[in-house]
């Protein structure tokens, strides 16, 4: 056996046992290593001497070079327990991950610690005869250095150990999903490696994109609701009412946000699914043809609580107050990690004095050691990023370890420069500012910042609904008091922004000068033993709004029509403990497949359309997932995650997710500032499990299973970092899903996914005129996405101010004409790919939520008197009977419109077989 066999390697990783036996032994060395060296190393004021540089006295206590001599027993000893740890944690974390990558900067470090404690002792040792000034002040630069880089290499060598430990101890229980499909994924995470989906050509990307599980019908009808909140669910439930015959014909039902409150409405009352520990509340009477339809009891229930976020008073206290509670959870979660981080950074500069604290609030003034390590470090690193430039474009094994070597050097020198620099400065500033600002400021200054970031919350949702709050002004006393302007609520939420990220940085700050005080270390150790419990065992989604958002939609859609022991039909409420499980209850007898369409957030990464920062995740009764993350079939995924998860997997769960419009992380809409709705708890959306994690996961029987991650039980502190950093990589365990409209507002794109030859969208987006512009970028991601193009017939038709036969000036109604659309359709050809496989031509049908001149004079009539009709804000969720009504009358004329119309449209084009499809290539 060859000695390089015997010592780990981190590209490999091991059995079991072997694991276990490199992670026992890595603190084993280190413990050996600094036992010899106490108990054989004189006491001398070693660390006096690393660091002391030039300004220390001369001669060096007796002893010193003994010291020396034992110390290279402990860089042997710590140096093995480094190797051992950071290979450790390469084995348990992912390829191309992020921690993979810190891991792999830690080794470097580590490597780098052993080298300067060498050079430094080498250097100390030569001084005890001859201590040359530049002599020490090197050695002082490669104790720096050391220091440096023992901090993330001890760090993530105990995460290794700790991790590896762990998961050799644990059970593997898993097992692959049966006939799961391989992931879809598009390649390695980095962006510039070989392979990635930014150096794939557009066919390529095409067919990925039309990848769908294996028992997935592909042509055929397809009906899709958009988005737009409780607007778009009354326009649907109205205009599916006389095309429920198309509908009941069609293959897939694509619902997006709002548009799933009504697809989940419906599934709802269809499926047979019951909760066997209840008893039934009679017998169901819903028929596929019959379910919410005009008039019905499901219906007449929907209407009564429409309004389904806060109708009375005392739950629009409760909302206010579950807004609250997840913003002083938040907010704690967030700004305790900054005096415990603070207390550690004060109590690692009491014991190694990187940079000294003069007494009486002098600044820390850098070491001249410190400034070599810097200024070595940067100089190293730049040369050997020249060093891969230089090199030629087949020696490629050496530009890459140039590159790298270079790359993880950059970042130890920002290392040296936080350290020596950057926290000393924030520090001694922090300490300035609280000398200057009276106590009273201080203490209250936090009470400020939460009372802000609430108001700030509360004035970004109520803004975007002017109207409703003008309106409710008006009607309590005709206040004077003007609304804040769009520009006055930006500010707001720019200025409570910055503050609580000043807030932050001095709270941090303030706790390093005491340097490791006792007092400050208890109460360090009490906010550990909170955020390990919080953090740790707490569920982040449980802080923000999405629970009580799922509950309140539940309260109004989750409903069935049965009929009573007396005869008489009523709509019965899903009971809340009733889990409504997207396997079982996400589907119905004679009904379509109804696919929730969601979107998960990755950044960075170079996986999705250019600035769009999502891709498709899917929820339906037999797949979780998407073509750029993979599927696992809903069954397995729901026997497979812990009980905090199971809530999500269920119709409900589906519903809310998909219409998480207010989310930390929007897609395309993502904005800087809702960072906010992250600190505040306003946020919707949660995490998700990775189809893509999962599918790649090794069988419970392959030797390094042990290694694999499993699902966390819980969505910890970690997530919510990640949501206010805005960090969402596509290696994670568990992704960030939110609104289908952060991807597609339309659904669109899902049947185009799906090959379908018709498909009837219901639009009910506020799209600001001209043009129809849901659709317009619905149809550009198609493009982008799965190559498909859309020949349109007559757009123009549907722009309002358009009608070719406009009210007369003298009409009474005359003022809407420049609202009043010529048609409310717009049609066009589909043309698929060769890429698509199957699908050759289509037809596309969209039925817009506009204003026409033949509607009945009661919606018209409305119209005039409420100028935002049809376009309300999706921020208004505060629906009344009157809302309600005039949005269900306009999707029932809409959905009539289409039925007398049809026959009217063009046919399709181009050639195929008779129902659009054409054979598989080859």
């Amino acid at each position: 056996m060859r000695w390089r066999d015997v010592l780990p390697r981190a590209g490999r990783t091991p059995g079991r046992g072997a694991a276990a036996l490199t992670a026992v032994a890595a603190p084993v060395l280190g413990g050996l290593g600094l036992g010899l060296y106490l108990a054989y190393a004189p006491d001398t004021g070693i660390l006096a001497r690393e660091l002391g540089g030039r300004d220390q006295p001369l001669p060096f206590p007796p002893g010193t070079a003994t010291t020396l001599w034992w110390d290279f027993a402990l860089v042997a000893g710590y140096g093995l327990a480094l190797l051992l740890g950071t290979t450790a944690a390469l084995w348990v974390s992912q390829p191309h991950t992020a921690m993979h990558e810190v891991a792999r900067f830690a080794r470097i470090a580590g490597l780098v610690a052993v080298v300067s404690d060498v050079v430094e002792n080498v250097l100390l040792l030569v001084g005890t005869r001859d201590p040359k000034p530049l002599l020490l002040d090197f050695a002082t630069a490669a104790a720096v250095t050391k220091f440096a880089g023992l901090l993330p290499a001890v760090l993530l060598a105990l995460y290794g150990v700790v991790l590896t430990l762990v998961r050799c101890v644990r059970p593997v229980r898993h097992e692959n999903p049966p006939g799961g499909i391989a992931s879809a994924a598009l390649g390695p995470v980095d962006p510039a490696a070989p392979g990635s989906g930014t150096e794939e050509p557009a066919g390529a990307r095409w067919r990925k994109g039309y990848r769908l599980p294996p028992d997935q019908p592909v042509g055929g009808t397809g009906f899709c609701l958009s988005g737009g909140g409780i607007r778009s669910a009354s326009l649907a439930l109205g205009a599916l009412q006389p095309l429920r015959e198309r509908l009941l014909g069609a293959d897939y039902l694509v619902s997006v946000s709002g548009g799933g409150y009504t697809a989940g409405a419906l599934v709802q009352a269809l499926t047979p699914a019951r909760d066997p520990n209840q008893p039934p509340p009679g017998e169901s009477v819903a028929t596929p043809e019959s379910a919410l339809g005009a008039g019905s009891v499901e219906e007449d229930h929907i209407r009564r609580h429409v309004s389904y976020l806060a109708g009375t008073t005392p739950q629009l206290l409760t909302a206010l107050g579950v807004l609250a509670r997840g913003l002083v959870l938040s907010l704690f979660l967030v700004f305790a990690p900054a005096v415990v981080l603070g207390v550690a950074t004060g109590w690692l500069y009491q014991h190694i004095p990187l940079t000294v604290f003069p007494a009486g609030g002098a600044y820390p003034a850098p070491r001249l050691g410190a400034l070599i390590a810097l200024g070595l470090t940067t100089v190293v690193a730049a040369v050997l990023s020249l060093i891969a430039r230089w090199l030629p474009p087949k020696r490629v094994v050496l530009r890459q370890v140039a590159r790298r070597s270079s790359t993880r050097l950059a970042v130890l020198a920002a290392v040296i420069a936080t350290l020596t620099l950057g926290l000393p400065a924030l520090a001694w500033l922090a300490d300035r500012l609280l000398t200057l600002t009276p106590s009273a400021v201080a203490l209250g200054s936090p009470a400020v910042a939460v009372l802000l970031t609430y108001l700030s919350t509360v004035a970004t949702v109520a803004w975007r609904n002017r109207k409703v709050v003008a309106g409710s002004r008006d009607s309590i006393g005709k206040l004077t008091a003007a609304l804040p302007s769009s520009l006055l609520q930006r500010l707001l939420v720019i200025v409570t922004t910055t503050i609580l990220a000043l807030a932050w940085l001095l709270l941090f700050a303030v706790v390093i000068t005491p340097l490791g005080e006792p007092d400050l270390l208890w109460t360090a150790l009490g906010l550990v033993v909170v955020l390990l419990w919080l953090g740790g065992l707490v569920d982040e989604t449980s802080l923000s709004m999405h629970p009580f958002y799922r509950e309140r939609l539940a309260c109004t859609f989750a409903v069935r029509a049965v009929r009573r022991s007396d005869g008489q039909i009523v709509a019965v409420p899903y009971p809340s403990t009733e889990r409504s499980s997207l396997a079982t209850y996400g589907c119905a007898k004679g009904f379509p497949r109804v696919v929730f369409a969601a979107a998960a957030n990755l950044t960075g990464e170079g996986r999705t359309s250019p600035g769009l920062n999502a891709v498709s995740y899917t929820m339906s009764s037999d797949w979780v997932g998407g073509p750029d993350v993979g599927w696992v079939p809903t069954p397995v995924l729901q026997a497979d995650v812990p009980k905090r998860f199971q809530r999500d997997l269920t119709v409900q769960g589906a519903v809310a997710i998909s219409g998480a419009a207010f989310a930390s992380s929007m897609g395309r809409a993502s904005r800087w500032y809702q960072i906010l709705l992250a600190l505040s708890g306003a946020r919707l959306g949660t995490w998700l499990p990775n189809p893509d994690i999962l599918l790649r996961r090794p069988p419970r029987t392959d030797p390094v299973a042990w290694a694999y991650p499993t699902l966390p039980h819980a969505r910890r502190l970690p997530y919510l970092l990640r949501e206010v950093l805005g960090i969402h990589s596509h290696g994670d365990r568990l992704l960030h899903v939110t609104d289908g409209g952060h991807y597609d507002n339309l659904g669109l794109v899902e049947l185009f996914r799906r090959r379908c030859t018709t498909i009837y969208c219901i639009d009910a987006g506020a799209d600001a005129p001209p043009s129809a512009s849901g659709l317009a970028s619905a149809l550009a991601l198609a493009s982008q996405e799965l190559g498909v193009r859309v020949t349109l017939d007559e757009p123009w038709r549907a722009e309002p101010g358009g009608a070719s036969e406009p009210l007369t000036p003298e009409h009474p109604l005359s003022a809407l004409n420049s609202r009043l659309s010529d048609s409310p359709l717009i049609t066009g050809t589909i043309h698929y790919p060769p890429e698509s496989g199957k699908a050759r031509v289509g037809r596309l049908i969209v039925a817009k939520a506009l204003l026409w001149r033949d509607l009945p004079y009661e919606l018209l009539s409305y119209a005039a008197h409420n100028p935002e009709f049809p376009r309300d804000g999706t921020s208004d969720q505060f629906f009344d009977d009157g809302k309600f009504t005039a949005y269900s009358e306009l999707g029932r004329q809409l959905g009539q419109y289409v039925v007398e119309h049809e026959a009217a449209l063009p046919p399709k084009v181009g050639t195929g077989t008779p129902d659009g499809l054409t054979p598989q290539p080859a």
